[in-house]
């Protein structure tokens, strides 16, 4: 069943529930991790098997699909941290521990496995979420299975309308963003996504946390030098299932924070973190009553919103 689409974008933030951080082992299964190091089986950007819409001759690089827009070289310089892949119950409490020390908002696009059952772990996993929701960050639409919808075409109805109810029944928010997991973008998921009124995030900074190769330190330095050189907006993905994105995200801010000293110093423009407000959608509302009042928020919150819909 199509979901219409709904206003929700500052509701997350009036989520009364806010329970303490668990923090335990990493709840990712072995199968799990072992896929997740297994080669991107459609390369990032790619419209898997099909051929390029004339309505889109190229596409953003990297970047995909017609909902995503990043900013020109000329525009600010802006930073949108995201992490996908959770929530975890080790890695998670830790990055929402930095992120509110700092007083920053993220947006985690969370896979819907991780929240179905009545095991303990499940059920610390729904808390969990409900935490991320109650401390002001936005919880997205990761899949329910983390498989390439491009490849399985036949599963994107179940795969995303299966994750979405699993999130509104944890949080009381229907999740209006959505990132395709590895990146993968065809026209079939294209109106998949259009029917239900969700809006696909892409990413244009990837320390590619989930390499086996892959160490704090390779994080660090990626992010060290990317960020040096960061032209208008940035949206970093990083995993919050991977300690060497959990660990390095302190020192990844902590360099930011004197590379931004740096600048202010030169004369230049320092980076600034944005939260989801950046790239939420305008939506229409019904006239009256509490609706009216978020639609309120929504638009003067989003005002400078420039992530560009069809």
């Amino acid at each position: 069943m199509l979901v219409a689409p709904r206003l929700v974008p500052l509701a997350a933030l009036m989520v009364p529930l806010l329970v303490p951080a668990l923090v335990g082992g990493s709840d990712q299964p072995r199968a799990a991790r072992a896929k997740s190091k297994a080669p991107v089986a459609a390369p990032y950007g790619t419209y898997g098997g099909d051929p390029l819409p004339e309505a889109i001759p190229t596409l953003p690089s990297p970047g995909h699909g017609p909902y995503v827009s990043f900013h020109a070289a000329t525009e600010p310089r802006k930073l949108l941290l995201s992490f996908d892949d959770g929530p975890d119950l080790r890695g998670t409490p830790l990055i929402l521990d930095e992120l509110d020390r700092r007083g920053l908002k993220a947006i985690f696009f969370v896979t819907g496995w991780r929240l179905k059952g009545d095991r303990p772990e499940d059920v610390a996993r729904r808390d969990l979420v409900r935490k991320i929701a109650a401390h002001g960050h936005l919880v997205a639409n990761h899949t329910m299975s983390h498989h390439d919808l491009c490849q399985n075409p036949a599963e994107q109805a179940e795969e995303i309308d299966a994750n979405a109810e699993l999130i509104t029944e944890t949080t009381g928010v229907r999740p209006f963003l959505f990132r395709s997991p590895y990146g993968a973008f065809c026209h079939s998921l294209d109106a998949a996504l259009t029917a239900r009124g969700l809006t696909d995030v892409g990413w244009n900074l990837d320390p590619q946390d989930w390499k086996v190769e892959r160490d704090e330190e390779a994080v660090v330095s990626y992010m060290t030098a990317k960020l040096a050189g960061l032209k208008g907006r940035g949206i970093l993905l990083m995993h919050d299932t991977h300690l060497a994105s959990v660990h390095a995200l302190p020192r990844v801010l902590d360099a930011l924070a004197r590379q931004n000293a740096r600048d202010v110093r030169a004369g230049r423009e320092p980076i600034r973190i944005v939260d989801y407000r950046e790239i939420v959608p305008s939506r229409p509302v019904a006239a009256g009553g509490l609706p009216e009042l978020v639609g309120a928020l929504v638009a003067d919150a989003a005002g400078s919103v420039t992530h560009h819909l069809r």
